[in-house]
């Protein structure tokens, strides 16, 4: 069982989560399959269900149910901080996933480039079991 959660590097600027330093500031982010399939075969099959669109303010104050008020931070390659939020991860047919739906990997990347929905996010830290 993972007893620490992975780093989290995001690239998606258009998230309300996204921080300086392609860092995540939600408190917990989900990791899910395609919704439309319910697999993954992959990273493009995956999606970060924590993304939330930032368009205005409303869009902002809308995601702070899920902001990480002094969560977890730990020492980080530049600046010496790092921000690392719970991860949960659905999609059990990927090597990093335990039992619990926990993510085993160091650390995950989540990717989405001009994304304004779910589906536009990848984990592509994913990696089909063998």
């Amino acid at each position: 069982m993972s007893t620490t959660n992975p780093v989290v590097k995001c690239t998606v600027e258009q998230c309300t989560h996204h921080m300086p330093g392609n860092q995540c500031g939600a408190a917990k982010i989900s990791v899910y399959n395609n919704e439309a399939t319910g697999t993954s075969q992959t990273s493009a099959d995956t999606c970060c269900k924590s993304f939330h669109h930032r368009k205005t303010i409303g869009d902002m104050v809308g995601a702070l149910h899920n902001a990480n008020w002094g969560g977890v931070i730990t020492a980080g390659m530049y600046d010496g901080k790092q921000i690392t939020p719970n991860v949960e991860c659905f999609v059990a047919n990927c090597k990093f996933w335990e039992t619990g739906n926990f993510c085993n990997a160091g650390s995950i990347t989540v990717t989405g480039r001009n994304a304004s929905k779910t589906d536009d996010t990848d984990c592509e830290t994913y990696v089909p079991k063998s």
